[in-house]
């Protein structure tokens, strides 16, 4: 009953709208009739009427004669050619039926209107929330695109607009049918013809793929988050696979739509539909690019999560107190999923695996060079040494696998600002046997910043307590809060506060393509990436503004000098907060020459072998393979005791800054890049963000000789042969010139 109820109000909506339209072409032809009657020298110049509004002018019974201005202009355009005149023929000789035709043609102007108001509405529904990155190639654009549509709010009401339109385009189908083959086929050869054809067949296809779109989200939504991770009454690997497969369907349509849509020529349409077809067919296009993006993103979640066993590693990591991946691991859970479904979890303080482990070798594994005052052994909770999260992700399931005996699939790290972000949307989560309610507010200072070995038996718990709590006050959100949670975890990921490592190769590639990985990006330009490690300034990092200014000038001879500037301002001036220790680490191109450095705190340096422990030990020391080869390649220069390494397939200068409570401090790099500029046709800076780390206040400034073509991004400001560029580093992005 609904459907047929649906279908009347179409064709009833559909023939108003075909009186209107009869309205409007009736007075421009009342204005026509009037010019006749004046005199030749006082007769306005006639409005431009469209092709096919000539046609319906012509087919009208009770419609006089075209005025001879319009007859003038018929012998201009392409409509008036023999097969014109046949069809005005036709029309004269089979009045009843061409009636119907003509009620089609007005129909189609309607579906045109429709098919574009439907495409707008459905594409805006998935950009209801922000911009588009559109035309850079990071992989940062795409995540927003996806996000938008996950996000859009406004969906049933564009649904019933394009099963509305579906209607219509299904009425005019089977009138344009209905006229006969040789008639059809005369009506088709016209431009106007066959652009109608191609609008109603586009039209359909954007319905279908909104049908398919509903059908996605009604499957999708059986997908919930509960204490045992992701469940559906199907299970999630097959839910996922089927509401994956409605994505594909939807994608395919639109694909075909837009197709079609290319291959119009808007000149045949209408002005007032030729004016929105270009728009609407970008915003198609967009459309599809965006279920194209998250039809990838289910598919790979999908691929993580199953199908069948897998361990997952997470690396719960304080952001308060900086290290390359994030922050000190002082707490790691182990989740055991089936299909996506946790059959077990098991969250725990770090030491209780790295103490044992310790304890019961025989030897000691070194630690890093620059912890030699912090501890004499290396275990899980310093795993994640290195500035690339994979291979950090490798060591920390290494040294698991040593001190657990079993082999992770999967690292996960994830610092307290993800769960604060998430915690705003869910609200606080009652704790009645500790007699606590956790909140945003409050998250960070119980988990992180207050607790002591006292508390540590109540710690581990809270942590165990805590996880299912937070899964089951996911699981009752509405679909709405569904989405914000969806947005929070994409903006999560973007600032690099939750990190994928996945053992299979293909997999991990994805995530890197996504900018997931936390993985240090090659480059053949300039690069540059600052990386602190807090060792002994306790939880200070949170409290530390930071201003860097990188300023590259180009010699005579075509060398590139670059000047970095970094200063580190701790924020408390309260006596009982400790000075932050900072060792610092600067990724730049390989090759890079270091002329000189100023500014920091000289300290010993150390090698990764345990050769600098003077005192007596129980166990001997194992140098690991991956230290041992840094330090193969380390050199120190004298003058400021700078380590300069190789990590990453970047050179690394590092150096210690130790900031008091209220103070600043401020250290400058001087440095040759490997490329000689002369040879250059484009120059481009990619800046990668620290995991964790609070954003950095980023000023960079390029002097050189040749004259500029092109940049990025636009608020880039030039001045003659020089750029500077000015914004806060909170993610990745690229700083980039073409030159003439």
């Amino acid at each position: 009953m609904v459907c047929v109820r649906r279908k009347g109000a179409a064709v009833l909506n559909a023939r108003r709208r075909d009186v209107a339209g009869s309205a409007a072409h009736a007075q421009k032809f009342e204005h026509f009739t009037e010019q006749q009657t004046k005199p030749m020298q006082a007769q306005e110049a006639p409005p431009q009427l469209h092709p096919i509004e000539v046609l319906w002018l012509e087919s009208r019974a009770e419609a006089p004669a075209l005025p001879p201005q319009i007859h003038a202009r018929k012998k201009t355009i392409n409509l008036l050619n023999k097969r014109h005149v046949l069809e005005a023929k036709l029309f004269a000789w089979r009045k009843n039926r061409i009636k119907a035709q003509t009620l089609t043609f007005g129909a189609v102007l309607l579906i045109v209107a429709i098919i574009f108001q439907g495409a707008g509405i459905f594409a805006s529904a998935m950009k209801t929330k922000g911009e588009v990155l559109g035309a850079t190639t990071e992989a940062l654009a795409n995540l927003q695109e996806a996000q938008q549509l996950a996000g859009q709010k406004n969906f049933s009401e564009a649904q019933h607009e394009l099963e509305y339109a579906q209607q219509n385009f299904e009425t005019a189908k089977s009138e344009m049918s209905e006229i006969g083959g040789f008639f059809n086929s005369l009506v088709l050869a016209t431009p106007q013809g066959a652009t109608a054809e191609k609008l109603v067949s586009a039209g359909n296809l954007i319905a279908e793929a909104g049908m398919a779109l509903d059908n996605f989200y009604t499957m999708a939504g059986e997908i919930k988050v509960s204490m045992q991770g992701l469940e559906s009454p199907d299970g999630f690997y097959q839910t996922a696979t089927g509401a994956e497969n409605y994505l594909q369907s939807a994608e395919n349509d639109l694909s075909g739509a837009n197709a079609l849509l290319t291959g119009i020529d808007a000149s045949v349409l209408p002005l007032q539909y030729a004016q929105k077809f270009n728009s609407y067919s970008q915003e198609l296009g967009t459309a599809q690019q965006a279920l194209k993006d998250i039809t990838g993103l289910v598919d790979l979640f999908k691929a993580f999560l199953g199908p069948g066993e897998k361990n997952v590693l997470v690396l719960f990591e304080n952001n308060n107190e900086l290290r390359p991946t994030g922050g000190f691991i002082g707490t790691y859970g182990i989740f055991k999923f089936n299909d996506g479904k946790i059959e077990s979890q098991t969250i725990q303080n770090v030491y209780n695996l790295d103490d044992p482990f310790v304890a019961g070798s025989s030897a000691k594994i070194a630690p890093p060079g620059p912890m030699h005052n912090l501890t004499d052994h290396w275990g899980l909770r310093d795993s994640n040494w290195f500035v690339d999260f994979p291979q950090s992700a490798e060591k920390a399931a290494e040294f698991y696998e040593k001190e657990a005996g079993e082999t992770p699939d999967a690292v996960i790290a994830v610092d307290p600002d993800m769960f604060i972000d998430i915690l705003k949307i869910t609200g606080p989560i009652n704790f009645p046997q500790y007699n606590l309610v956790i909140n945003s507010d409050n998250f960070r200072q119980i988990f992180q910043d207050h607790l002591t070995s006292n508390h540590e038996a109540i710690y581990k718990q809270m942590l165990s307590d805590f996880a299912p709590l937070l899964l089951q006050k996911i699981h009752d959100l509405n679909r709405s809060q569904y989405a914000e949670i969806f947005s929070a975890l994409l903006a999560n990921l973007r600032e690099k506060n939750i990190l994928f490592f996945d053992r299979n190769p293909e997999i991990e590639t994805r995530f890197q393509d996504y900018g997931w990985a936390g993985n240090i990006i090659n480059s053949d330009n300039d690069y540059l990436a600052v990386f602190n490690t807090n060792l002994g300034g306790e939880k200070t990092d949170l409290s530390m503004t930071q201003n860097l200014q990188l300023q590259s000038q180009v010699q005579s001879g075509g060398s590139i000098i670059n000047t970095l500037t970094y200063t580190r301002i701790h924020g408390q001036d309260l006596a009982d907060v400790a000075t932050n220790m900072d060792y610092v680490r600067f990724l730049v191109p390989l090759g890079s020459k270091l002329i000189s450095a100023s500014g920091f705190n000289r300290e010993p340096y150390y090698k990764s072998d345990g050769s600098g422990y003077t005192w007596e030990l129980e166990q001997p020391f194992v140098y690991d393979p991956d230290l041992k080869k840094m330090d193969e390649q380390t050199t120190v220069e004298r003058s400021s005791g700078t380590v300069v390494t190789e990590e990453a397939g970047h050179t690394e200068f590092a150096n210690w800054m130790e900031v008091d409570p209220g103070t600043s401090q401020t250290v400058v790099l001087k440095y040759e890049l490997p490329q000689n500029f002369n040879a250059l046709k484009k120059y481009s800076l990619i800046v990668q963000k620290e995991p964790g780390n609070n954003p950095i206040n980023f000023s960079y400034a390029l002097s050189q000789p040749k004259q500029i073509l092109w940049y990025t991004p636009y608020d880039i400001k030039e001045n003659g042969n020089s750029v500077s560029y000015q914004t806060t580093i909170n993610s990745d992005f690229l700083v980039g010139e073409v030159f003439k």
